[in-house]
């Protein structure tokens, strides 16, 4: 069980796709308001039960849109792809509960102000927060089974295509010519410089301000230069089979020596790098399929 909670779960911060579980989830609490009635609605007149459901509903896209597509752009490092588990999943779901029978409670009191319906207090609080999570589990654990499954599945697919790929020579990317050729890669004041074969580098990772490169000759190396890992893409632009695999690594596709995969992706292994894994993002899968000939 405790394992299950720590395997890596796929996140998606898209914000179409936000707005659009926003809309599809209200338009879900609207039409179950509507056929079950709780929260005393089937005692109040037509009129008056028709805004307290649209209320409801707007009052759980405004929520959702909050926690979606706010939350994670401010606390950019919590929902980070690398750290996200299937634990924090569940505990940003309990949240986005919790939130949304707040939200509930909340306009509860708006109406009471108004129309003096309820009979407000903790336990009007703990009856709205006791509904919401019924009306809420079942969807959420549907789609979030759903969403495990899938992206495990499909990536662990695509791993195995890389892998078996990667094993046949014809997979090689990199033309004889381009063997010994060197590259300068400059600091970002463009009077620090290191000069290496294209052949002997392994990958490059952002480390702050600065990329560490690793090549390997007789034993692996590091060199640290002060720059962006988006300049230092650049300087490669001219070797296609060094590839941005990712927001903080740039890798050698000769390089790879399989491929492994699990709910958020896909990772890397180099030659004479066992002990570190290269992760391989989403918005540059196509890219990275493509170069290796994967449809």
């Amino acid at each position: 069980m405790f394992r299950f909670l720590k395997q890596p779960s796929p996140i998606n911060i898209d914000t179409k796709l936000d707005l659009l579980i926003s809309f599809l989830s209200s338009l879900f609490v609207f039409f179950f308001l509507l056929v079950f009635q709780p929260f005393g609605l089937n005692t109040t007149e037509p009129g008056l039960r028709f805004i307290m459901i649209g209320g409801y509903a707007g009052v759980c896209f405004l929520i959702l849109v909050l926690n979606l597509l706010l939350i994670p752009r401010l606390l950019k490092k919590v929902f980070s792809e690398e750290r996200w588990t299937v634990y924090k999943r569940i505990l940003w779901h309990i949240w986005i509960v919790f939130t949304i029978g707040l939200g509930n409670y909340f306009f509860a009191c708006l109406l009471d102000a108004i129309y003096g319906f309820y009979s407000l207090g903790f336990n009007l609080l703990i009856s709205f927060q006791f509904v919401t999570f019924i009306i809420a589990i079942f969807p959420i654990i549907v789609c979030a089974i759903w969403s495990q499954n899938y992206w495990l599945k499909k990536n662990l697919k695509v791993a195995e295509e890389i892998s078996k790929r990667l094993q046949n020579s014809e997979s090689q990317t990199m033309e004889l010519s381009d063997f010994d050729q060197k590259v300068t890669l400059y600091a970002e004041n463009e009077k620090e410089k290191y000069e290496l074969k294209i052949s002997s580098l392994l990958y490059i990772s952002s480390e702050g301000n600065y990329v560490e490169v690793f090549s390997q000759n007789e034993v692996v190396e590091i060199k640290l230069i002060r720059n962006s890992l988006k300049k230092t893409e650049e300087q490669l632009r001219d070797h296609p089979f060094i590839l941005r695999c990712h927001r903080a690594y740039i890798v050698n596709i000769n390089k790879i020596t399989k491929a492994t995969g699990n709910a958020q992706g896909f990772k890397l292994t180099l030659e004479n790098i066992e002990n570190k894994r290269i992760p391989v993002a989403r918005s540059y899968t196509k890219q990275f399929k493509k170069l290796l000939g994967i449809s």
